[in-house]
C-alpha cells in the first residue's frame, strides 16, 4: 500500500514538472516567432511613422513577421509614391531599423536601362535579374529620394552595388569582345561596385527543342566581382581569372 502511494505521489511530481517545461516552451516559442496583437498594432503604427517621417510619404503596412531565430522583424508595405512602390522595413534585435525603399527604386529605374545595354553588347538568351543595392549599409537617403540617373551623373554612390545574372549566346565567339565594351560603359555611367554573372551558351542552343535541358549548352561561366570598376583598366582587364570552361 506504501509503495502504491509513493508511486502516485512521484507520479503527480511528474505532471507538475511537465506542465511547467512545456509552459516554458511555449513562452519562450512566444517571446522568439510570435507576438500578440497589440504588439503588431504598434509595430503597424511605427512604420507607418517611420516612413512618414523619413520620406515624407504614407505607408501601407501588408504583413508583420518576426524571426523564430534571430527576432528580426520584417514590415513589408506599399510606400503611396504614386507607383505603390512595394519595400520591407528591417527592424533588428539591437533596435536598428533601415528599409529598402532607395534600393527598390533605383532597381526599377534601372532595369530597362540596363537590359537595353545588355541586348547592345550580347545576343541574350535571358536576362535573369538586376538589382542596384546597398547591402546591409544603412541608407543615409531621405525626403524626395533623386533619380539613380541623376546620382550617376553626379559621380555616382560608391556603397551600391550593381548585380546581374544573364545567360547569352556565344554569338560566333564575338561575347567577348561585347563584355569588354560592356565593362567599359558600365564605367562610363560612374557606377562602382559590379557584379555580374554570365552563362555563355553555344549557338546550337538557339535551334534546340524548346524542353532541352539548357545547362547540356552551357560552355562558359563568367563570375565578374569588381570592387571599384572607376579604377580598372578594362583594355588591359584579364577576362580569363573570371572564366570557368564548362564544357569544351
Amino acid at each position: 500500500m506504501r509503495f502504491r502511494k509513493g508511486w502516485v505521489v512521484i507520479a503527480c511530481m511528474l505532471t507538475v514538472l511537465l506542465a511547467g517545461c512545456q509552459a516554458d516552451s511555449t513562452n519562450s516559442s512566444k517571446e522568439v516567432g510570435q507576438m500578440d496583437q497589440a504588439e503588431e498594432k504598434q509595430l503597424k503604427e511605427q512604420a507607418i511613422q517611420y516612413i512618414q517621417k523619413k520620406y515624407n510619404k504614407e505607408f501601407e503596412v501588408i504583413e508583420v513577421d518576426k524571426g523564430r531565430v534571430t527576432g528580426t522583424i520584417y514590415i513589408d508595405g506599399v510606400v503611396k509614391d504614386g507607383e505603390d512602390t512595394s519595400i520591407s522595413i528591417i527592424w533588428k534585435k539591437n533596435d536598428s531599423i533601415d528599409d529598402t525603399y532607395v534600393s527598390t527604386l533605383w532597381t526599377e529605374e534601372l532595369k530597362p536601362e540596363i537590359t537595353s545595354i545588355l541586348n547592345k553588347h550580347f545576343e541574350v538568351r535571358r536576362v535573369q535579374s538586376i538589382t542596384y543595392s546597398n547591402g546591409t549599409k544603412k541608407s543615409d537617403y531621405t525626403g524626395d529620394v533623386p533619380s539613380v540617373f541623376k546620382v550617376l551623373e553626379n559621380g555616382g554612390d560608391s556603397d551600391y552595388t550593381l548585380e546581374s545574372t544573364i545567360r547569352i549566346y556565344e554569338n560566333g565567339g564575338q561575347y567577348e569582345t561585347g563584355l569588354r565594351e560592356l565593362l567599359k560603359e558600365i564605367q562610363s555611367m560612374n557606377f562602382n561596385k559590379f557584379l555580374i554573372e554570365i552563362f555563355v551558351a553555344d549557338d546550337k542552343l538557339k535551334s534546340a527543342p524548346k524542353n532541352i535541358e539548357e545547362s547540356n549548352y552551357t560552355l562558359y561561366r563568367y563570375n565578374i566581382n569588381i570592387d571599384d570598376i572607376q579604377k580598372v583598366d578594362i583594355n588591359n582587364l584579364d577576362l580569363d581569372q573570371y572564366k570557368t570552361v564548362i564544357k569544351h
